[in-house]
This record gives structure tokens, sequence and C-alpha cells, in this order.
């Protein structure tokens, strides 16, 4: 079978389909997104019991506890290997933020 070459122009009109506006691989940035969605759901559900909670941006300043762990940070720093060891969020702790979900995702059902 003989191979076809296409003219330049064309392969580029191609290229442009793969590629949006912002010049990133339309393909990579979905595979990006499918992988990261466990995340974005954590930040919604973070945002929606904010905005429950009605309090200014000033409460998200960081608690005693988390701010404990700052050294830890800069520790980690130091020997090259960064770890994020505190959160300034809604969520004192993993244990109250999955406390938090299952109880928006029972609000949500009722």
């Amino acid at each position: 079978m003989s191979e076809i070459i296409l003219p330049e122009e064309i392969v580029e009109y191609i290229i442009l389909f793969t590629v949006d506006r912002r010049g990133y691989n339309i393909i990579k940035f979905n595979e990006r997104k499918r992988l990261n969605w466990m995340n974005m759901n954590r930040i919604v559900n973070e945002i929606h019991y904010f905005n429950q909670m009605d309090v200014s941006v000033c409460w998200l300043k960081p608690s005693i506890r988390q701010l404990r762990n700052v050294k830890k940070f800069k520790e980690s720093l130091k020997e090259g290997n960064a770890r994020v060891t505190y959160h300034t969020g809604c969520y004192s702790s993993s244990h109250f933020e999955s406390k938090k979900v299952i109880d928006y995702y029972a609000f949500k059902i009722e």
C-alpha cells in the first residue's frame, strides 16, 4: 500500500485540534484532569463547607496545631525533600474532613 504524504498546512491544521488556545495538549490535559478528580472533589467539598459556615476569609488562618507543623515543613525543605505537613483550609484534620464530607453527602441525599 502506498503512503500518502499530506501537505504541511493540513498537518498543522490537524495538530490544532489536539492543542487548546493556551498551548496545552488537550489529550494530556484531559488525562491529568481525570487523574486529579479526587483532589478537585475535596476542594469543591471544602468550598461548600466554607460557604455553609458563613464566615470571613480571615477565619482560614492556621490553628496552633497546624502552625506546629511549619517547622517540620521547613526542615524537609532543607533536606531537599519538601513535604506539606500543614493545612490552612477549613478542616483541622483528615478525620474532621472525612466526617464533614459524609455529613455533606447525607444532607444532600435528604
